[in-house]
């Protein structure tokens, strides 16, 4: 058996293998590689009725102090105690969940540098900031408000930007569509009017109509988020395919045009000796045209911005 060279030792290759960043990593690519709008096309109106359906039991039978009475004297205390357990376990962890689930909804951005936009005029945005060129786009995340607090940058230079060193960086919305189908049918509103009225409490007199009451004002708000995210949907669709739409007349009537024009070659022939003769210039004066083609121009380079040439 030929002797292994360079093997690391166990410890290391455990450690590589229970690396929290590549655990992250791999969810990172898991999630971005994920086909999401099929899947929320798929499971988004079934996961949604489940959780709300799964709280909405849970929560009934988790028996809160509120709704048993002070001195229950004729009341039965037989009952399985860690089931009540379970039951606010599940109520507590779906709560988390769907907390979790808002707070990732509306952080998660995309983020774009806009190099040739001049560092003293401000985007009209409040998503646009002012961003070292040198930075990583990586590192947005909570932790960069601490590191721009920490850093070494004077007041001056962040009061006057240096076209050089700064560039306005945007952080447009991009959240996931399986996690606002999830957030239109199983938000904080949700579990506010689950937490209110489940379970009912031993005073009230139609416990029956209080349920059917949280159930329609949870099914009322999860329309109206429906039909709001739907309709914003739409209209995001619809704007791009105008913007497409603008930028394809653009090219068809200025761009190509100029960087593809359509040509042809024509040759041309003339004797001055043969043009005193009667009908011999039909024959040796002539023009011969070719069938037109369109010139690509090849020689097309792009012109970036001088301040950032060196990044």
């Amino acid at each position: 058996m030929p002797r292994l060279i360079r093997r690391q030792p166990l410890v290391e290759r455990i450690k590589s293998r229970l690396n929290p960043l590549d655990i992250l990593l791999w969810l990172s690519e898991l999630i971005e590689a994920s086909d999401w709008d099929q899947f929320e096309k798929v499971w988004g109106l079934s996961l949604g009725v489940a959780l709300n359906l799964v709280f909405l039991v849970a929560r009934a039978n988790s028996q809160s102090s509120g709704s048993k009475a002070v001195d229950d004297v004729f009341g039965d205390d037989g009952g399985a105690p860690w089931l009540s357990w379970f039951f606010t376990l599940v109520v507590h962890t779906l709560t988390l969940f769907c907390m979790g689930n808002t707070f990732y909804t509306f952080y998660r951005k995309r983020h774009y540098r806009l190099f040739e936009s001049s560092i003293d005029q401000t985007p009209v945005t409040p998503s646009a900031r002012r961003v070292r060129v040198d930075s990583s786009p990586v590192t947005s995340s909570p932790l960069r408000y601490l590191t721009n607090a920490i850093s070494s940058g004077s007041a001056e230079s962040r009061a006057h930007p240096d076209a050089h060193r700064d560039v306005w960086e945007l952080a447009i919305w991009d959240p996931l569509p399986i996690c606002v189908r999830i957030f239109s049918l199983f938000s904080p509103g949700h579990l506010l009017v689950y937490w209110n009225f489940v379970p009912t409490q031993l005073s009230d007199p139609r416990p029956s109509v209080t349920i059917v009451a949280s159930i329609f004002l949870a099914t009322l708000l999860s329309v109206q988020m429906s039909f709001l995210c739907s309709f914003f949907t739409r209209q995001a669709k619809d704007s791009t395919l105008v913007h497409k739409e603008v930028l394809k007349e653009y090219d068809t009537k200025y761009v190509h045009p100029r960087t593809q024009p359509l040509m042809r070659d024509v040759g041309t022939q003339f004797c001055e000796a043969d043009a005193t003769q009667s009908g011999a210039d039909s024959k040796y004066n002539k023009v011969d045209t070719f069938t037109p083609t369109f010139i690509i121009k090849r020689g097309f380079k792009t012109n970036p911005n001088p301040n950032y040439v060196k990044h």
